[in-house]
């Protein structure tokens, strides 16, 4: 273990950001089982050194996606829902009926999936990530539960229900047949799997304090789906017609403040992660999630707009940037070679989103370059080919961001002046215990160039001249300190690409 990319337990959150990877676990053991040509059904079947190589390219954490229980219903209303059947064949040529698995975000209950393996299963392997330096995230999904969760049935005040006195039949589109509403975002179709949680209910906000207490014991962070869906102004939004027929009035204080106090006077090293969008992320950070989806900085990249890169990255302060969570796709956005148009821009997009400050959050594919969707209930993708450069891009990049420089250091936005090009350049530098980076990025299909100061350059052993090295190519300048102070470096930057130089 290389000790000093570790993220020591009870140290606290990087300011500068940990290593994250996700996995869809069943669909995930389905792939190994085909890889190593033998039956990997449970988490206790998982060789290690699956975790071990991503310990070495500098992961911090894997988050191991969907491993709760799941009930009948919701997997019998995914193989016989005739637009889902035709949306899986899409994404899925020649899916078959066991091919479809289920939403890990229909959750009837905190144990683990038994198909996946046992209590004590989980307990060991998170245990042996942790001896090997990795920490373990695991799901919460506070919005809604299955369908056939048993409160829907033993304790249906848990849930918003239709407003009181409307007489069955209730409207299908919107209500389960007991009047309980169907999970939803507000905006959008229902999840037809799922019901919708009433968390201005007192007695609701305890019980899923204590489910969110019964992960945590097994977890070192925990993912809590649309997290922000539980705000109240949002619940009031969404709700407010439901909820006032039945006499509910909105609590003073908000579910998540209350919650991950209580959770972490418990667990104090736990780390929480908010799935939220525009414009929420800040509430959620305030009240108390240690990183929040950065969307934002995803779409922006999307739109290949520079001006809107820039201004979103230099326009916050480090401290939301740090506990923000930047990716370029995970288990709910197309690929990122699909997003971005090929694997090498999204190679480049990626240059840009984990060498910001916050949880640098990776998903299963990504160093592959793959473009076909795993879609969430589905054990398996279209099989494609995986892209050797962008493969090595990775190895490569991993190695360089996880250094503690990135994880612990000081960040600096900076300007780039010059040439006609320089605005199309993004800049920054890190800094940490004497070890010193500078970022220059081009997120263009132009070549771009320009000049970016660099005024902590210093003598090296009274030598005016010191050597930069760009740790994506291994090349090495020598440049004169006081040119680096005073006008500055120059650089020449081809399209969709970057450099990262190592300096004093």
């Amino acid at each position: 273990m290389n000790s000093k990319n570790t993220i020591v337990k009870g140290q606290g959150v990087p300011q500068g950001g940990m290593m994250m990877f996700e996995i869809s676990t069943r669909p995930w053991l389905y792939n190994l089982s085909q890889q190593y040509n033998k039956n990997i059904s449970t988490i206790a079947d998982i060789p290690m050194e699956e975790f071990q190589k991503l310990k070495d390219m500098g992961f911090d954490m894997i988050w191991m996606m969907g491993v709760w229980a799941l009930g009948e219903y919701g997997l019998n209303y995914d193989r016989t829902n005739g637009p889902l059947l035709q949306m899986y064949q899409q994404v899925l040529p020649g899916c078959q009926t066991d091919d479809i698995i289920g939403s890990p975000y229909a959750v009837t209950n905190y144990s683990i999936n038994p198909s996946i393996g046992s209590t004590q299963d989980l307990i060991n392997l998170r245990k042996q990530l942790n001896e090997m330096g990795l920490l373990l995230m695991l799901d919460f999904v506070p919005n809604h539960t299955a369908v056939d969760c048993e409160f829907t049935t033993t304790n249906p005040e848990y849930y918003i229900q239709a407003p009181k006195g409307t007489q069955p039949p209730f409207n299908n589109n919107s209500y389960l047949p007991n009047g309980i509403a169907y999970g939803s975002a507000g905006w959008g179709a229902p999840w037809y799997d799922t019901a919708q949680l009433n968390y201005w209910n007192p007695d609701t906000v305890k019980i899923r304090i204590e489910e969110l207490l019964s992960v945590a014991q097994y977890a070192d962070a925990i993912r809590c789906d649309m997290a922000y869906l539980l705000l109240n102004e949002l619940i009031g939004q969404n709700w407010q017609e439901q909820l006032q027929s039945w006499g509910y009035t909105q609590p003073s204080q908000e579910f998540w403040e209350l919650a991950i106090g209580i959770v972490k006077n418990v667990y104090p090293d736990i780390i929480f992660l908010a799935e939220v969008y525009h414009p929420w992320e800040e509430n959620l950070q305030q009240l108390g999630f240690d990183y929040t989806y950065d969307k934002m900085l995803h779409d922006y990249l999307g739109g290949g707009q520079i001006n809107q890169i820039q201004d979103w990255i230099s326009g916050h302060s480090v401290d939301f940037l740090s506990h923000s969570a930047h990716f370029i796709a995970n288990h709910d956005e197309p690929r990122g070679a699909t997003f971005f148009g090929s694997w090498w821009r999204s190679d480049a997009a990626a240059l840009v989103t984990y060498t910001v400050p916050g949880l640098r959050f990776f998903w299963w594919g990504d160093f592959e370059g793959y473009k076909n969707p795993l879609d969430i209930h589905l054990r398996r993708e279209e099989e494609e080919p995986a892209i050797a450069t962008a493969m090595g891009f990775y190895q490569n990049f991993t190695s360089i961001v996880s250094d503690p420089v990135f994880k612990y250091g000081t960040f600096e936005y900076l300007n780039v002046t010059g040439s006609n090009q320089a605005y199309l350049l993004i800049a920054y530098k890190w800094s940490y215990q004497g070890e010193k980076r500078l970022c220059v990025l081009n997120f263009s299909d132009q070549e771009a160039s320009g000049s970016i100061v660099l005024d902590d350059a210093t003598p090296i052993n009274g030598n005016d001249t010191i050597p930069l090295t760009d740790l994506l190519s291994g090349t090495t300048y020598y440049r004169n300190v006081n040119d680096l102070n005073s006008t500055g470096l120059f650089v020449i930057i081809n399209s969709w690409y970057g450099q990262i130089f190592k300096y004093n």
